[in-house]
């Protein structure tokens, strides 16, 4: 498949999609600023959205935590180029993107910092199925015969994820373009010799190093190794 891209999950367009994205931002915005104990009227307040609505839609904080997490990844989409490589560059330079925005770094460290027990929980229900997704990388180039079916398709997302909430979240340092493709590059190099070493012949796989010749010579024969 040429250069197609799968939306993770598609949202509505018009009134309703503009209103979702100004609660999420509100949401947001609240955690960047540290007011992370906010509630419905605050996010009313900031949204310029009627508390009415917000109240119809979002009457509890989970929900708004939840709208906010499906915000900053409602764009990612799941590139199927052909390629593992190119799929995988792609797929990092999305992800990037999103972790160095500074509204999403403030609440990924609002989860890393486990303080806010219902963030974390709406970030373990959101993410899951988000990872899940992004495997099927993996599983299509398994599929393609690029990769071997034996290597875990859930790595992907955690090799991909983890150095770049390192980073944003730890190190307070957007990703650089070249850190973006060299990581992309190394986890497929990663996988390559995944897929090397299960599908490598069982003998070579349980095979030990082996010893030098002249220190086999000398065990067997009792005597030292021949002069070179």
């Amino acid at each position: 498949m040429a250069d197609s891209q799968t939306p993770v999950r598609p949202r509505p367009g018009g009134r309703t999609e503009r209103v979702r994205q100004a609660v999420a931002r509100a949401v947001l915005e609240l955690y960047r600023e540290g007011d992370g104990g906010f509630g419905v009227t605050e996010v009313a307040e900031r949204s310029g959205v009627h508390r009415a609505t917000v109240y119809r839609r979002w009457p509890t904080r989970a929900l708004l935590l939840r709208e906010a997490l499906t915000l900053y990844t409602s764009h990612l989409s799941l590139p199927d180029t052909g390629s593992l490589g190119r799929d995988l560059r792609l797929l990092a330079g999305q992800l990037a993107v999103i972790f160095s925005d500074p509204l999403v770094v403030a609440m990924n460290g609002a989860i890393a910092s486990g303080s806010d027990p219902e963030l974390s929980d709406a970030a373990v229900e959101h993410w899951t199925p988000l990872f899940g997704e992004i495997s099927r990388t993996l599983e299509r180039a398994a599929e393609r015969g690029e990769t071997s079916a034996a290597v875990d398709p859930g790595l992907l997302g955690y090799l991909l994820v983890s150095p770049l909430l390192v980073q944003t979240v730890l190190l307070h340092v957007a990703p650089s373009p070249r850190f973006v493709r060299q990581l992309a590059d190394a986890v497929t190099v990663a996988v390559s010799a995944m897929t090397a070493r299960t599908t490598a012949p069982a003998a070579v796989r349980s095979s030990g190093p082996s010893r030098p010749l002249a220190v086999v010579n000398r065990r067997s024969t009792g005597h030292g190794p021949d002069p070179v």
